[in-house]
């Protein structure tokens, strides 16, 4: 058994560095994984390509970047929005271009929730201001009872001019406006801004406290469209009315860049779940490198059952192996004649010719002859020259004495 449990141990240890290879690439793969999505991701955000629409982060075509840039060098801080803007904390301007959140549904339109959309219009309800830029309707829109009128009959890239309005200070100093289509807006109330084909291309509203400029046109703020005619001048005069603290927020959050969603999100916006396969392939191999046998089968040890009769003999060689037999001896020989002195009324450390003295004056007769006889036996023990087989016919003979002399007496 010993040289069984040895040769298991060192199986064990084996396997044990026979894995070690199998778990170093589990951890290769799962650190490749998190540098190539960390510098994807870096890579990016730093170079703004691949953001969405009308994204602050994103410098192609139809990104607010140089939007942001302008607003920098006019002594302005933009703040990208990746939570719902909150009462109390953030106050001013807001600036909200052609929100598209992707839809769990692909028959629906991208669109703004119901909670979304009316936690924009309270934060605007106390005394805030929301530039609200967009082709596509969005339930913004409807709160509000504006319609988003496309005209197809222009191309949507195609420049036209815009009729300019006295607007007080949001059309001060603007002359010309310059738009890419002919897209217009269609209310019952506000102010408009600018006319494009005899209809609003821009409306004011005022709501509760604060006040929403609605656009028809969100390229108005991309690059292109800050460098027509006066339009980075109507930019200027919005952020010179509206923004506190030197502050221009930019709404993200309705983008798809959440916080709340982190990189999950950022995948599902870019359309690249697939990417979740490498994760699921990095699990599998761990689950391989867990489960297969790297070494052979090695069979179980076998315990044998221990039993009283095992028990006492390993006892009875410790014993031995200790020796006890003396021991055994003299308190063999104390217990007897603790028995005999008790019954004889006698001193405790009284001699064995004492004893035998005082039996022959109380029972005279065939007991004193045998009490004789275990008396030498008594010597006999505390010389300790005796085997064990002795040891234990004396021990019988004592215990007999005491069962059919002593009792009986």
């Amino acid at each position: 058994q010993p040289s069984l449990a040895l040769r298991a141990g060192e199986e064990d240890s084996v396997t044990t560095v026979s894995r070690l290879p199998s778990w170093l690439l589990v951890l290769l793969l799962f650190g490749a994984f998190d540098a190539a999505a960390v510098y994807v991701l870096y890579a990016r955000a730093e170079s703004g390509k691949g953001m969405p629409a009308f994204s602050v982060y994103s410098t192609e075509r139809d990104g607010l970047a140089e939007c942001a840039h302008l607003l920098r060098q006019l002594q302005w801080e933009p703040v990208a929005l990746t939570r719902p803007v909150q009462v109390g904390r953030q106050r001013g301007l807001l600036i909200l271009a052609e929100p598209a959140l992707a839809s769990p549904l692909p028959w629906e339109t991208p669109d703004l929730s119901e909670n979304e959309a009316r936690a924009l219009l309270a934060w605007v309800e106390q005394g805030n201001t929301l530039l609200l830029a967009a082709r596509r309707m969005n339930r913004l829109h409807r709160l509000l009872n504006v319609t988003v009128v496309n005209d197809g009959s222009v191309s949507p890239g195609a420049a036209q001019r815009a009729e300019v309005d006295e607007a007080g200070g949001y059309t001060e100093g603007v002359n010309e406006i310059i738009v890419e289509g002919r897209d217009s807006l269609r209310t019952e109330r506000g102010l408009p801004l600018w006319w494009v084909g005899g209809q609003p291309g821009a409306v004011l509203l005022r709501h509760g406290k604060g006040r929403v400029l609605v656009l028809a046109d969100p390229s108005l703020l991309t690059l292109r469209g800050l460098s027509r005619a006066d339009n980075a001048l109507f930019l200027y005069n919005v952020a010179a009315l509206h923004a506190r603290q030197r502050r221009v927020y930019f709404d993200e959050y309705d983008h798809g860049l959440r916080s709340a969603s982190g990189f999950w999100g950022y995948l599902r916006h870019h359309n690249e779940q697939w990417a979740v396969l490498l994760v699921l392939l990095v699990v599998l191999v761990a689950c391989w490198a867990a489960a297969v046998r790297l070494g052979p089968a090695v069979a179980t040890p076998r315990t044998g059952g221990a039993d009283a009769v095992a028990y006492a003999s390993a006892v009875a060689r410790i014993y031995q192996r200790a020796g006890a037999r003396r021991l055994l001896a003299k308190i063999l020989v104390r217990d007897f004649l603790a028995a005999l002195t008790r019954h004889l009324r006698l001193r405790r450390q009284a001699l064995p010719a004492e004893v035998l003295a005082a039996w022959r004056q109380q029972h005279p007769g065939a007991s004193a002859q045998r009490l004789q006889g275990l008396l030498r036996g008594v010597a006999a023990l505390r010389r300790g020259e005796m085997t064990e087989r002795q040891l234990l016919a004396w021990a019988q003979a004592f215990d007999q004495f005491r069962a059919e002399v002593l009792r009986a007496h």
